[in-house]
């Protein structure tokens, strides 16, 4: 019995060397490794300079990927835009072209960016749209409220994107008019003191 104990000591104490011994082994891998396990919020605390930068980084990045972009769209329709230019100039052509195909979509932004690039006319995308005497507005889905209930479809989107990239179907066009909706006055107007250049569709268009 004696000597039972003996061995069940000495197994014991072998087995507890091994345990710290892979231990030992254990912490110096981790050591060796550069491994460091901590919480969230200690990342946070230890590397805030870091995240700091990072974020700066980030925000510069996104700057000037924003300038580049706007300066490509000036180079390829010759227009300034921000991205509240481009979901005015969407919402526009949705409500004036909404039931055209792809190039009468292109065609109404065409109009608008001609516009913009007139001395005659205001020199934004917003003023543009919005532009008026008293409390007659330049196109009629501002004055009667489409503008602001359309649902702008995906084909809209990528129509006002070619017009913006320098797709331009106008021939220099600066109006448009629906002969069949539009006014007597206006259609008047249209015919006595502009040039009509063509018709695509619905719509006719002028210079």
């Amino acid at each position: 019995m004696y000597n039972n104990k003996i061995f069940i000591m000495i197994m014991a104490g072998s087995m507890t060397m091994g345990l710290l011994n892979s231990s030992d082994c254990l912490s110096k891998t981790i050591k060796e490794n550069n491994v460091v396990i901590m919480s969230e919020n200690e990342y946070g605390i230890k590397n805030r300079a870091n995240i700091k930068k990072i974020s700066n980084l980030k925000r510069l990045h996104d700057e000037r990927l924003k300038a580049y972009r706007a300066k490509q769209i000036k180079k390829a329709c010759g227009v300034s835009v921000t991205a509240t230019d481009r979901k005015i100039l969407e919402r526009i052509v949705e409500a004036e072209a909404g039931g055209e195909d792809h190039k009468g979509k292109v065609l109404v932004a065409n109009v608008v960016l001609n516009r913009v690039k007139n001395k005659s006319f205001p020199s934004t995308i917003k003023d543009v749209v919005f532009a008026h005497r008293g409390g007659t507005y330049q196109f009629s889905p501002i004055m009667d409220g489409r503008y602001y209930t359309v649902n702008v479809s995906d084909d809209t989107k990528s129509a006002v994107k070619d017009a913006l990239a320098g797709v331009d179907h106008s021939a220099g066009a600066l109006y448009f008019m629906e002969r069949a909706l539009a006014d007597k006055g206006n259609v008047s107007w249209f015919d006595r003191c502009l040039t009509r250049l063509f018709r695509y569709h619905c719509h006719e268009f002028y210079k």
